[in-house]
């Protein structure tokens, strides 16, 4: 269907445009000649009130008195060329304003400009909360970082523990080892011991024969031979009450140096998850940085659009 953009169809988009966006038109000399209602609401202002106030009325004084408001006005009026971007404006309060606008000359028919006319969306409440995201956005990589440092801290203290754990395990570790060679060296020479007893014992029941044999003239032999059959009878009994108990020893060392590998084993393992620990704090750092940046980059680059208005 073809559209023919009559009167009536004219005054249609216009109604339609003006009831949904804030409009304002200003004439060569910077003043208000025609608001619609949306832009007064805006503004703060009524219909009556508006209209031939200067533009600067609704800009900051720091903003009205520099270049840049100058180089603004030069665009519209003398390279008349349109300007889009955010703008800060204040309102009748003073309160400020951040609006997405349009201006753009309008030309008569000697391309001469007789108005400028300003089409704007009030996006406050919306820069406002984009503000409050972004200072939440830093404030949570903030906290992000401050909980990465604790923990990355505890961690390394308790890394820090089962290093010296690890430590003296693997001197205990090595201690079982001596004292289970020395245990084995103990078991060697009371082997001997007991042999030697066993020998002595033989010795002496030769003796006590030969003494029988003899007689009376052996009568000192004798007691020498008795004596020495007693002390191979008590060197037995003691050899083989140490030997009970170094065996116990030398279980009880095998027992500790099972446990001690184990243990051993398991601080390797801890350590090891506590390397990944430490990894994901790094991880965990390094993303609450780059959302620290982001959030940097946004208010940046937010707040330098708006400067330049």
């Amino acid at each position: 269907m073809k559209f023919t953009l009559d009167e009536t169809q004219n005054n249609r988009l216009l109604a339609a445009i003006f009831q949904e966006l804030a409009v304002i038109v200003f004439d060569p000399q910077k003043e208000v000649v025609f608001a619609n209602a949306n832009m007064t609401d805006i503004l703060g202002y009524s219909q009556e009130e508006i209209i031939g106030l200067p533009h600067r009325t609704f800009c900051f004084d720091h903003y009205a008195a520099s270049t840049d408001y100058q180089a603004f006005w030069n665009q519209l009026l003398y390279s008349k060329q349109r300007f889009q971007d955010k703008i800060i404006r204040k309102n009748k309060q003073g309160e400020k304003l951040i609006l997405e606008g349009i201006y753009f000359p309008v030309l008569d028919e000697q391309q001469e400009v007789v108005n400028v006319v300003k089409i704007a969306f009030d996006i406050t409440q919306r820069e406002q909360a984009l503000a409050v995201t972004i200072k939440k956005v830093q404030e949570s990589a903030a906290s992000l970082t401050r909980l990465s440092a604790n923990g990355h801290q505890q961690v390394d203290h308790l890394s820090e523990n089962l290093a010296q754990v690890k430590r003296l395990s693997d001197q205990n570790q090595a201690t079982t080892h001596a004292l289970e060679m020395d245990s084995q060296q103990v078991t060697a020479v009371l082997h001997d011991i007991d042999r030697i007893a066993q020998q002595t014992k033989l010795l002496s029941f030769n003796a006590s024969i030969e003494t029988a044999r003899i007689g009376e003239q052996a009568a000192g032999f004798r007691v020498v031979a008795d004596e020495m059959q007693k002390l191979a009878e008590q060197t037995k009994q003691l050899t083989q009450t140490i030997a009970a108990t170094m065996q116990a020893i030398n279980q009880q060392a095998l027992i500790v140096l099972d446990s001690t590998e184990s243990t051993t084993m398991k601080i390797s393992d801890s350590q090891k998850s506590l390397a990944a620990v430490l990894h994901s704090y790094d991880t965990l750092r390094t993303t609450a940085s780059l959302l620290n940046d982001e959030a940097e980059y946004l208010s940046e680059t937010n707040d330098a659009e708006l400067e330049t208005t």
